[in-house]
């Protein structure tokens, strides 16, 4: 049938297939319910005819002990009304005898006959015997039919329980059955769908077979080659541009390396060029040095744009911590205010195995950082100590400054490439992830957060040796130099 040939019809059958169990679920329960509730009216005026039938035989007993003619005659009106619920019941289809039907009657009439007697002496023994029997009569029709009645109610309400429990189960497999054809034939195509797909990004076939699919797969089948053809056509540009993007960033990453020695450099020169007869000579020599220094550093980065790996691989040597932070403090102290104030509070033996030239630029970038978070007058607390991570046994730095601070959002993203909170032509976002690349190339770890209180708070933990994990033996040692922050 063509009809089934879309996944729409397939779908709107399963669901009114469904639909029609549910109603007729429903159409049945409301059946069974009347049935049931038919019983129990029943039930009721069976109850309502017995309880008549006990007044008006405890009325008569009242009669015969204190002779209240009050008494006898709410007997009579008792058993009268009994004998009316009686006549209702018998036109309610319940099979009586001519017997049952008129035993309520004549105890009406036996109360009658004893009111009009109740005022002589005495009530003939005959009387009395009549009304016992006949009042016992009526009242064994009510035991009995009320008992009728009970049993009555029981079958309706297990009946309807049974076919209740018989609807849910056909109900629930009819529908279980119809979802798992629905399913299938709905599903079938798309796992089609799935693996051409996978055949495609195995490189096996350019294209999807749309072959006995329903209409709408086929539809997106062809939706899919024609992108498939598409992105064809523009995957070469798309990696043209990437290796744009790439090599853009990379010339970035270097421009922004290549200006903190450029800027000691000149601020060095300067320096000589306008107290060149003033300044002593060991100062002198001090400033040379550095500038020397600061051309190797921008030889050692310019040589890292060469396909030698032997530049780029990193020249790890153990590292006096106090004075590798004291010399990246120094370089930066002509870039910053005089007023900002900065500390070490570091152990002046602890040593570190990393790449002298690059690490220091890891420090430059990160307190260069935060020295332009700060107000004039700022502070930046630099700690540093031994401990145990995960990484391995190495050495931590905490950069600490009493800055703006920042947000859990701004800390997710600190580290990307060209993001920046600064205002536009005051930095471009790489002096974080230049710092995070080179601290990676340790296998070490950077992160950052925001300070209670403002300010921003930066670690930084280098392990002495690459993917290794020290044992307790190791922490133990460690235990002996290392110091809490």
């Amino acid at each position: 049938m063509k009809i089934l040939t879309s996944l729409h019809a397939k779908i709107l059958i399963g669901y009114a297939v469904v639909g029609v169990l549910f109603v007729g679920f429903i159409v049945n329960s409301l059946i069974q319910f009347r049935l049931l509730q038919a019983e129990l009216g029943k039930q009721t005026a069976t109850v309502v005819f017995f309880d008549a039938l006990r007044d008006a035989r405890r009325l008569e007993k009242n009669f015969l002990l204190y002779e209240k003619k009050g008494d006898l005659n709410e007997a009579i009106d008792k058993a009268a009304s009994a004998a009316q619920l009686l006549k209702d019941i018998a036109g309610e289809q319940i099979d009586f005898a001519d017997s049952e039907l008129v035993a309520v009657t004549a105890y009406r009439d036996r109360l009658l006959e004893l009111m009009h007697v109740q005022g002589e002496q005495s009530v003939p023994p005959d009387l009395l015997k009549a009304v016992y029997l006949a009042g016992s009569a009526a009242l064994r029709l009510g035991e009995q039919l009320n008992s009728t009645t009970q049993q009555t109610v029981q079958e309706a309400l297990l009946r309807h329980e049974t076919n209740l429990q018989r609807s849910i189960w056909a109900g629930l497999l009819l529908g279980l059955i119809t979802g798992i054809l629905v399913t299938r034939s709905v599903v079938r195509p798309i796992r089609e769908i799935e693996r051409n797909l996978q055949k495609i990004a195995r490189g096996e076939t350019g294209r999807l077979a749309g072959n006995d699919l329903s209409e709408e797969v086929a539809s997106l089948a062809q939706s899919i080659n024609d992108t498939l053809q598409e992105l064809e056509a523009r995957q070469k540009a798309v990696a043209q541009s990437t290796r744009l993007v790439a090599l853009g960033t990379m010339l970035s990453g270097v421009a922004h390396e290549l200006n903190n020695p450029l800027s000691n450099i000149s601020s060095s020169c300067q320096i000589l060029l306008e107290e060149w007869q003033e300044l002593p000579g060991d100062q002198i020599q001090r400033l040379l040095s550095q500038i020397d220094n600061q051309v190797l550093r921008s030889q050692r980065i310019v040589s890292s744009l060469s396909n030698d790996p032997e530049s780029k691989a990193l020249h790890r040597t153990k590292e006096n911590v106090y004075r590798l932070t004291e010399e990246a403090t120094s370089l930066l102290r002509n870039q910053i205010l005089p007023s900002v104030t900065i500390t070490i509070d570091a152990d002046r033996k602890i040593e570190a195995m990393v790449d002298q030239t690059r690490f220091q630029q890891v420090l430059i970038n990160v307190i260069k950082n935060a020295a332009e978070a700060v107000e004039a007058d700022g502070k930046i607390i630099i700690r540093a100590w031994r401990e145990v991570f995960p990484e391995g046994r190495g050495t931590t730095w905490e950069i600490e400054d009493d800055g703006t601070g920042m947000t859990d959002a701004v800390a997710q993203r600190i580290f990307d490439p060209f993001y920046t909170t600064k205002p536009t032509g005051q930095g471009v976002g790489l002096g974080l992830f230049i710092a995070h690349e080179i601290v990676s190339q340790h296998d070490g770890i950077i992160t950052a957060e925001g300070a209670p209180g403002g300010g921003t708070r930066i670690w930084i933990h280098v392990p002495d040796q690459s993917h290794a994990h020290e044992t307790e033996n190791a922490s133990a040692e460690l235990g002996q130099e290392s110091h809490e922050s």
